[in-house]
Order: C-alpha cells, then sequence, then structure tokens
C-alpha cells in the first residue's frame, strides 16, 4: 500500500541522548532481536534499517530474525560519522588511510547488504564538512568525495546507494547538504546505482519545500529512499510526522504519489522522552491517514487550482478533505 512498505529503524528504543543528557532519558534495555520483534508487533512495519557496523557486523543471524518474524531488511546506513576518526571527514579526509577506511567500510556494508537480501546502502557523510570559512579546499573536498562514492559504487552492481543530506550537524556546513548537491554529484558521477534520500527533516532544515525536493529528485529516477520526521526548521528533532509542518508533509505525500514513488516510507524519529512504542505508533497512523488523504483528493480539481494560482481556493479544499 505504500510503496515497499512502511519502515523503522531501530533508532526509538536507543535511550536518545542529546548535550545535556549524553546518556538519554530512558534505559535500553533490549537486545537488536527483541528491538525487531517489537518491530514486528507493530504490525504495520514491513522492512527494518540498520546502521552498519553498530547493530551487528555479520548479517547472517540477523537475517534469520527478520525471516522468522516477517520482515525485510530494507536499509543499512554505514556508520561514517560517530566515532572521532571521521573528526575531518571520512570520504573526502584528507588522510588517505582515513579515507581508504571509510570505502572499505562502505564496501563491507553493500556486502553484508547483498548477503541479507536487502538492496540498498546509505552514505550519510555528516562528518564530511567543515565549520569555519577557509577551512577546507572545496574543489578538493568535493572532489574526494566524488571518487569516494564512485569506488563504492563500482564495487557491486546489485546494491543501490542513497545519499542523504543534510545542512549541518555535527560540522556547520556538511558537503552534501541540499537535494540539489546529491542530485548534481549523482549526475556527475553516472553511476545507476547512486541516487538520493530525502530526509523530510533534513529538507525542511535545508530550507527546502519537501515536495519539490520529490518532484526534482524523481525528474532524474534518483529518488531512492524517504526518510520521514518533521521538526521547526532550525534543527533536526526529528519529532512525529507531520505534528509541525502538517500542510507540506502532505503535499510531500501528493508528490510522492503524483511521482509514482514505489520505494520505502521510513521513519527516523528520536522519541527523546516519549514512550517508544507509542511514538512508533502515532507516527504509522499519521503516515497512513496522510497517504489515504492524498490518494483520495480530486487531482483535477487541484490542478485547476494550480492553474488558477488560487491559494485561497487551495486552502478551503485542503481544510475540508484534511480536517474532516
Amino acid at each position: 500500500m505504500y510503496g515497499k512498505g512502511l519502515a523503522l529503524a531501530c533508532v526509538p528504543f536507543y535511550p536518545c541522548g542529546d548535550r545535556f543528557v549524553p546518556r538519554g532519558y530512558r534505559e535500553d534495555p533490549y537486545s537488536v532481536e527483541q528491538k525487531l520483534e517489537l518491530i514486528a508487533g507493530l504490525g504495520d512495519v514491513a522492512g527494518v534499517e540498520f546502521s552498519y557496523p553498530a547493530e551487528f557486523e555479520d548479517p547472517g543471524p540477523t537475517a534469520m530474525v527478520l525471516k522468522r518474524l516477517g520482515l525485510k531488511a530494507c536499509n543499512l546506513e554505514v556508520e561514517l560519522f560517530g566515532s572521532p576518526k571521521w573528526k575531518y571527514g571520512a570520504l573526502s579526509s584528507r588522510d588517505d588511510a582515513v579515507r581508504n577506511e571509510a570505502i572499505a567500510l562502505s564496501c563491507r556494508c553493500m556486502d553484508a547488504a547483498a548477503e541479507m537480501g536487502c538492496e540498498q546502502i546509505s552514505l550519510w557523510p555528516g562528518q564530511d564538512g567543515f565549520d569555519y570559512p577557509m577551512q577546507v579546499d572545496y574543489a578538493e573536498a568535493w572532489k574526494r568525495t566524488i571518487d569516494a562514492v564512485r569506488e563504492i559504487a563500482a564495487h557491486r552492481q546489485d546494491v543501490r546507494i542513497a545519499i542523504e543530506y543534510k545542512m549541518k550537524e555535527p560540522r556547520t556546513h556538511i558537503h552534501f547538504s541540499t537535494v540539489c548537491k546529491v542530485l548534481l554529484a549523482a549526475l556527475e558521477l553516472g553511476a545507476p546505482n547512486v541516487g538520493v534520500m530525502i530526509d523530510s527533516g533534513h529538507a525542511l532544515v535545508a530550507g527546502e519545500e519537501v515536495a519539490e525536493s520529490v518532484v526534482l529528485a524523481s525528474r532524474h529516477n534518483k529518488l531512492f529512499h524517504m526518510h520521514l520526521n518533521d521538526n521547526y526548521r532550525s534543527w533536526d528533532d526529528d519529532m512525529i510526522v507531520g505534528s509541525v509542518h502538517l500542510w507540506e508533509t502532505f503535499e510531500m505525500f501528493y508528490a510522492l504519489e503524483k511521482v509514482g514513488y514505489r520505494g520505502w516510507y521510513s521513519l527516523d524519529i528520536f522519541p527523546y522522552r516519549e514512550d517508544s512504542l507509542r511514538a512508533i505508533r502515532a507516527n504509522l497512523d499519521m503516515v497512513k491517514k496522510l497517504v489515504h488523504v492524498a490518494r483520495r483528493v480530486d487531482r483535477a480539481r487541484i490542478a485547476d487550482l494550480q492553474r488558477r494560482s488560487d491559494a485561497v481556493g487551495m486552502t478551503e479544499y485542503l481544510r475540508e478533505e484534511l480536517l474532516k
């Protein structure tokens, strides 16, 4: 019903610490297998995302648990951001040993994905950026990053690479910061297995209209994956889908339906203080509701309102549909 299905990572079950309470606001009593059992118990979730190699190095045992529970691994994220060794970049690092390690880890992640029947890995090079003016040579950093992705993509053709962009955090500026930069990289590479992961919250922080980003990526058949959450545009808060930007979130789902997106709808939320399962349930219900409305609305009427640039009429119509 929702592209390839609704997906979830194990992240909502983590303690979810912040700068002031680094250990988080709750305990993490569950093993990965127990988290997967909780996810399977939700009923609506078909896919799971993992962080590699943080959550496992040998994909075999996890693959067996997924099979038992009727779940599918939909994405493995390469851990290129959570260690001090990446502090001056991973894919763009000027230290060849560090950069080669990042490339090798990404290739191993592709192999692990293939072994467990997962068709995709994701790269979020959050440490690949800069903090101060004049700190990096932009041309060199871009070339080193692109060349690294090219090497990873060539490792095997049966696994896709979805590049996730974000404006800031942990660096004040990240090289892959907007949908257009990742599209530029994908088109420059020309590799069929390299595309874009749009995180709706990251797009909001970048000042994008998420629906427009969906359309731009889809024009080039490069929209590989969707992460869903919300925030106030100033920070990546990873809040409940549609809890702040309800209208923009609906527009995103409408655009996804219109372009014929058939990938995963994956929840990427951090319930810092909220109960994990309640927060997940709230997200699932919101996604189902908004997708249902996006499919129910009168497309001809919307197209007519858009042709006439009738903002008042569009607001009235969407209010009728969304606030029933």
